[in-house]
């Protein structure tokens, strides 16, 4: 019974559940095998390159307008809990954020008395409604199960999309394996040794030929097709002829077809194709467009749960936030950089404010922190005076 990987593990929900099977062939838990290895690695491919570069994000907090470093920015930026380091912590929360379209953070409290979170593995969906605060039961995170109800200004509640796109994906995962199997057999086929045996019709109405026949094809025609050289005997009344299978088939069309699944998995996560292929052309517009509708939309919604959970309205009013800086994935060449740090010194950045944009370490200096602006800038009103002011000199 030919059973595909998707009829074996049928999503539901954008989970993955098995079900039950009378009657399964090894062939069809090989192709069940091969069909979830090549759609985990296309998946996770791209949910790990998006949890990389959220791991490199920098959550910059402010208070009263005031950027500062204190223990909430090291809470987010090294220990978000006593057995994570942030990045370890934001790779979690990519992962379940991707695979449940929804992701849950809850509090905990250190021994030291200090705020943690952890991610949660499972929950109850809550009850919905337009007014009424949410509550989370049976939380799991790892082997803790908590007996709490959490109510939703506990926790850091961040859901990916409106509509899960997960069961797309996998749908399509289905009907393009189907190809992929095609090109494997045409490869397979092609570049195979066929033959054909032509049999005098005496021999072939001998009794017990049939029989004979197949011991024959098992223990000498089968070991001169396997090995790199051999002799294949011919008998009076046989005559072989070898099939010409036409241009051999090439790799190239199965790799064609496992990278569409890599294109279509990256663009329904907002990616372009060519980050997660390991192609170099066009690296620099990927990276934008990839920051720009993919990374910043989950910097922004986590900086807004944040800040209205953690400082609530009186906070932001005062100037109290908490930010995810998605300027800080890419690298920053200071050398190639260089023409355009002067032009940023000359508009107003401080030497502080550009060494932390490349990763480098403030100077503890009065004068580092002043913000210059060549002469060649400055306001209308001051230049028409000084243009009038001319003017009456000449005169």
């Amino acid at each position: 019974m030919a059973l595909g990987f998707f009829k074996l593990f049928a999503p539901k929900d954008g989970r993955v559940e098995i079900r039950a099977v009378t009657e399964l062939g090894c062939r069809e838990l090989l192709d069940a095998a091969l069909e979830f290895q090549i759609r985990e690695l296309a998946w996770w491919s791209c949910v790990n390159w998006i949890a990389d570069a959220i791991g490199r994000c920098e959550v910059r907090t402010y208070r009263e307008g005031e950027e500062i470093r204190e223990r909430e920015y090291y809470l987010w930026n090294f220990e978000p809990n006593v057995n994570q380091n942030s990045t370890a912590f934001w790779h979690k929360a990519v992962a379940k954020l991707y695979e449940s379209n929804e992701l849950l953070l809850i509090p905990s409290r250190r021994r030291d008395g200090y705020d943690a979170f952890v991610v949660a593995d499972e929950w109850q969906p809550p009850e919905e409604s337009p007014s009424r605060m949410r509550e989370y039961r049976g939380v799991v995170a790892g082997p803790v199960h908590y007996d709490k109800t959490f109510r939703e200004d506990d926790v850091l509640h961040l859901r990916l999309n409106h509509v899960d796109v997960r069961p797309v994906i996998a749908a399509m995962y289905a009907s393009w394996y189907e190809m992929i199997k095609a090109a494997q057999q045409h490869y397979t086929w092609s570049n195979g040794q066929h033959w054909k045996v032509h049999v005098d019709q005496l021999a072939s109405g001998a009794d017990g030929w049939a029989a004979g026949f197949q011991q024959m094809i098992s223990e000498q025609v089968r070991p001169f097709l396997q090995s790199g050289g051999g002799v294949l005997p011919e008998f009076d009344g046989y005559k072989y002829e070898k099939i010409d299978s036409g241009a051999g088939g090439d790799t190239r069309d199965v790799k064609a077809l496992v990278d569409d699944v890599f294109t279509f998995t990256a663009r329904a996560l907002g990616i372009p194709d060519v980050l997660v292929k390991g192609e170099v052309e066009a690296t620099g517009d990927a990276m934008r467009r990839a920051l720009s509708f993919c990374i910043d939309p989950i910097c922004d919604q986590f900086s807004e749960e944040a800040t209205r959970k953690r400082y609530g309205y009186d906070g932001w009013k005062a100037g109290s936030c908490l930010r995810m800086d998605s300027s800080t994935i890419q690298h920053f060449d200071l050398f190639g950089q260089a023409a355009n740090i002067e032009k940023l010194l000359g508009s107003g950045w401080s030497l502080n404010d550009i060494r932390r944009a490349a990763g480098e370490s403030p100077i503890n200096e009065p004068w580092a922190d002043e913000h210059l602006i060549t002469k060649n800038i400055g306001q209308l009103d001051a230049a028409e005076a000084q243009k009038g002011g001319s003017e009456s000199d000449n005169g």
